[in-house]
């Protein structure tokens, strides 16, 4: 492994707004656009509450903003966060994204961006069928989704990614070569590619309670995949990750941090923190997913120990390392695993790793097991037999 990715920290913002409420998601949003000035108090407050903490010691490598979603603020809003965050935090930035809606991408809003300091940019088109966009309850449209890829095209920022969702109810194969037909038109440096999935209490899970939709056959998801993953490498594209797909040079750093047990922050409604507390331990926590609640006690999120933390030891850190490893193509690393968890597996664990190199789900290369296509689709059954 040339980069020890668990050395590194991030910071994640929470912007809850949305225009409306897509069909599938659920991320906690709120489409009162009334409390976006409220709710920036709120934020540089929270962020504030770092100061003289042992948090605000730790140098952070990577900034991503999400949502909800984030180009709902204006850029003045952006630039008072972003300069709070400089002054109590230190920033060595190596990679800051944004979440973006087609529907609010200008090139003068990108040219805005990158003069904060933005590198990368998230999109989420989802799928370029106007059919499929109104069912998924999307704020945009099919040419405003093509005018946002064509204004990235001419943008300052060259990194960038965008969302696909496959697998949504009555779509053919053939639709979603269209869909990756016209991406590959913009050549994205990288492609985020998801299943629909039917969450709890969300609008597409009471449609499908009510047989007005019926979820697609895991057989057609699968195939889906499939051909998804052939056309991407294609067109250079090589999948690193159960979801991501990307040029060299091009991962995201930010989310490869996740993976790897590296420290971050999350400020806002509903976002998530981890941090190691010793060589062995770490502990994970939230804030409470109400705006209103976020609100009246953001000032104090940063100084008091959070009401539900998890705490994690050696055995629950190595157990995460073990069934995340079976999403990457990086795979599992003995080396890696001894050296910065302290573990060694066990014969049971090895024979295992051994079988799934029969089946040609992993390859043994040195140290690493590393997944192979076919082990992306079985990704989560590989985590579970290794932790079991």
């Amino acid at each position: 492994m040339s980069e020890r990715l668990d050395r590194l920290s991030g910071l994640y913002l929470h912007i809850p707004f949305c225009k409306q409420a897509c069909s599938y998601c659920d991320f906690y949003f709120v489409t009162r656009q009334e409390l976006k000035i409220p709710f920036v108090d709120a934020l540089i407050q929270e962020i504030n509450s770092y100061e003289g903490t042992d948090y605000a010691n730790q140098s952070f490598d990577t900034l991503y903003i999400g949502g909800g979603t984030p180009s709902l603020l204006p850029i003045s809003s952006l630039e008072h966060i972003v300069a709070t965050l400089e002054r109590v935090f230190t920033l060595r930035l190596k990679e800051f994204t944004v979440e973006l809606n087609p529907d609010d991408v200008s090139r003068s809003y990108l040219e805005q961006l990158s003069e904060l300091g933005v590198n990368r940019i998230s999109m989420g088109v989802q799928t370029f069928s106007e059919e499929r966009l109104t069912m998924m309850h999307r704020a945009h449209t099919r040419s405003q989704a093509l005018g946002a890829l064509e204004a990235m095209m001419e943008s300052p920022i060259s990194n960038y990614t965008v969302d696909l969702i496959y697998g949504q109810p009555g779509q053919r194969l053939e639709e979603l070569y269209e869909d990756v037909e016209l991406l590959m038109n913009f050549s994205p440096p990288h492609i985020s590619a998801y299943a629909l999935t039917i969450e709890k209490n969300t609008r597409l899970a009471k449609q499908v309670d009510l047989g007005r939709i019926v979820p697609t056959d895991d057989d057609l998801v699968a195939e889906q995949m499939e051909a998804l993953e052939e056309r991407l490498m294609v067109n250079g594209l090589h999948r690193y990750e159960v979801s991501s797909f990307a040029k060299p040079d091009y991962h995201a750093l930010h989310n490869q941090m996740y993976w790897y047990h590296g420290n971050y922050l999350g400020f806002g409604p509903g976002a998530h923190s981890f941090w190691k507390t010793t060589f062995h331990t770490a502990k994970r926590w939230s804030n409470a997913r109400d705006l209103s609640l976020y609100i009246e006690q953001a000032n104090q999120l940063g100084k008091q120990e959070a009401a539900d933390v998890e705490k994690l030891n050696h055995a629950a850190l190595i157990e995460e390392h073990l069934w995340l490893s079976m999403r990457t193509a990086r795979g599992l690393n003995t080396e890696y695993l001894k050296n910065v968890y302290d573990y060694e597996l066990s014969e049971k664990q090895l024979s295992r790793l051994e079988k799934m190199v029969e089946y040609k789900w992993l390859s043994k290369e040195g140290s690493c097991y590393c997944l192979l296509s076919a082990g992306f689709s079985v990704s989560d059954r590989l985590g579970l037999d290794l932790i079991s």
